[in-house]
C-alpha cells in the first residue's frame, strides 16, 4: 500500500480504515507521481516473454506473488485462477479456476501450492497438476503468502493472528492472536520459518518470535513506538517479511527502523528506516525501499549507511529485488529501474506497459489503429521474482513476463 507521498494523506486514511473493520478489497489511492530521472544506461532490460493472465488486480490492492521452482512458474491472477508456466518460454502446463478471488500466493514446496481465497480459505493444490488436496478455513483473510517447513506451514492474517496449519491436512496445529490497533496498513509479510521459532511481524510494531512447535511467543522486539496525534501518526505497522542470514534478523517497521536481532531476540544495531517493504539482501548488504520512494544501503555489520538514492522519489517504489550485481525496483507506472550494487546508481529501465489495443479504422493507416488500453493501473505492486533466467514481474494490469539483464560494458566491476 501506497502511503509516502502527502496527497494520498486523507485516502490513506480511509484505506486503513477499510483495513481494520473488513475485509473488502481497497483501491489504491491515486497521487501525482514524480518525473523519470535522466541516467546514462549501462544495463539492457528485455522482455524474454510475456504472458497475459485475466485482468489483474488494477487499482485494487493486492501484491500477489509469482513463485518458481524446478523450471515452472505458478502465478495466481486474482479474478480466481492458478497458473503452471514454463519459465522457459511462459507456454502454460494447467490452469485451474477457484470459486473465491485470490488475495495471498504463491506459496510452492516438495510438490504442494498453497493460495488464499477472499473468503478466508487456504487452498492446497498439487503442483503437479493443480488438483486439490485440501481446503482449511482461516480465522480471516490472508494478504501474504504461507511460510513453510516440511511439516507445516504458517499463516499470517489481517486480524493480527499467525496459524500454523498441518501440510498433510490443513487440520490446525496452534494459533497465536496478537491484539490489532485501530487503524492499520493493509498487509502483512510472509512469516520467517526457522528451526525453532516462527517469527513475524504485526501492525503494533513489534517482531515477534514463536515457538514453532506450540505457537508459544518467546520474545518480542518493538521496531516502532506509536507516536502522533492522530491514528494515521500512530500507524507502526511491519508490513515486509523478517529474513535472516548468518544467525541474525532483519525487519522494518513502517514510522518506525530497521534492526538487526539475534535469534534471541537481542538488539544487534538499529537505524531509521521507515517502509512497509522486506529488507533484502546481498554482498553483505542490507538494501531498503523506504516510505519516501528513497532506496537506502545499509551495511550489514553495524547498520552504517552505504549510499542512499534519491532520484526516484514519488515513483511509487515497491521492493527491491537483486539480481547479480544490481539491484530492481519497480514503480507505479510500469516501470522498472536497475541500480547498481556498489553505490545505487541508476544503469537501466524498462516500461512494463502493456501492447496497445487493436482496433481497426477504415481507410486509416497502421499507426491510426493502434490505441493505448484506457482505464488500466499499469503499475507494479507485486514484489519481482529473481529465477535462474531472469527476473519474473507480474503487473497490475495482469501480465506476466520474464525480465532479462545484459550488461553493455563493465560499469558494475
Amino acid at each position: 500500500m501506497r502511503i509516502s507521498w502527502l496527497p494520498a494523506v486523507a485516502a490513506v486514511a480511509i484505506t486503513a480504515l477499510l483495513s481494520a473493520c473488513s475485509s473488502t478489497p481497497e483501491k489504491q489511492p491515486v497521487a501525482e507521481t514524480g518525473s523519470l530521472p535522466d541516467f546514462e544506461e549501462r544495463l539492457e532490460l528485455d522482455v524474454s516473454w510475456r504472458k497475459t493472465l485475466g485482468q489483474g488486480s488494477g487499482t485494487v490492492f493486492s501484491r500477489l506473488q509469482v513463485a518458481e521452482a524446478d523450471g515452472v512458474v505458478y502465478a495466481a491472477e486474482s479474478s480466481g485462477v492458478v497458473y503452471a508456466l514454463d519459465l522457459e518460454d511462459g507456454d502454460e502446463r494447467w490452469q485451474v479456476t477457484l470459486d473465491q478471488p485470490i488475495t495471498a500466493g504463491v506459496s510452492v514446496d516438495d510438490g504442494q501450492l498453497f493460495v488464499a481465497t477472499r473468503d478466508g480459505v487456504l487452498h492446497c493444490l498439487s503442483a503437479d497438476d493443480g488438483e486439490s488436496q485440501w481446503q482449511a478455513v482461516l480465522s480471516s483473510e490472508s494478504v501474504a503468502p504461507a511460510g513453510l517447513d516440511q511439516r507445516r506451514l504458517f499463516v499470517h492474517t489481517v486480524d493480527g493472528r499467525l496459524t500454523a496449519l498441518e501440510r498433510d491436512s490443513g487440520k490446525q496445529a496452534w494459533s497465536y492472536e496478537n491484539a490489532m490497533p485501530v487503524l492499520t496498513v493493509r498487509g502483512t509479510g510472509t512469516p520467517l520459518v526457522l528451526d525453532d521459532f516462527v517469527i513475524t511481524g504485526f501492525a503494533t510494531g513489534k517482531v515477534v518470535a514463536l515457538d514453532k512447535t506450540l505457537g508459544i511467543p518467546r520474545w518480542d522486539k518493538r521496531l516502532a513506538v506509536p507516536d502522533g496525534r492522530s491514528e494515521l501518526e500512530r500507524l507502526v505497522d511491519v508490513d515486509g517479511s523478517p529474513i535472516w542470514d548468518n544467525g541474525r534478523i532483519y525487519a522494518a517497521s513502517y514510522h518506525g527502523n530497521i534492526a538487526s536481532l539475534s535469534i534471541h531476540g537481542e538488539t544487534e544495531w538499529e537505524e531509521e528506516g521507515s517502509s512497509y517493504t522486506s529488507p533484502v539482501l546481498a554482498l553483505g548488504t542490507l538494501y531498503l525501499t523506504l516510505d519516501d520512494d528513497r532506496i537506502q544501503a545499509y551495511d550489514q555489520r553495524n547498520g552504517a549507511s552505504q549510499w542512499l538514492q534519491s532520484a526516484l522519489q514519488q515513483r511509487r517504489l515497491g521492493q527491491v529485488a537483486v539480481v547479480g550485481t544490481h539491484l530492481l525496483v519497480a514503480d507505479g507506472e510500469g516501470y522498472i529501474h536497475a541500480l547498481r550494487q556498489v553505490d545505487g546508481e541508476l544503469v537501466g529501465r524498462i516500461h512494463m506497459r502493456p501492447k496497445p489495443l487493436h482496433i481497426s479504422y477504415p481507410n486509416q493507416g497502421e499507426s491510426t489503429n493502434w490505441r493505448l488500453l484506457r482505464g488500466r493501473d499499469f503499475g507494479i505492486r507485486s514484489h519481482m521474482t529473481p529465477t535462474s533466467q531472469g527476473v519474473l514481474v507480474y503487473t497490475n494490469a495482469g501480465e506476466l513476463a520474464l525480465v532479462t539483464l545484459e550488461q553493455n560494458d563493465d560499469s558494475a566491476q
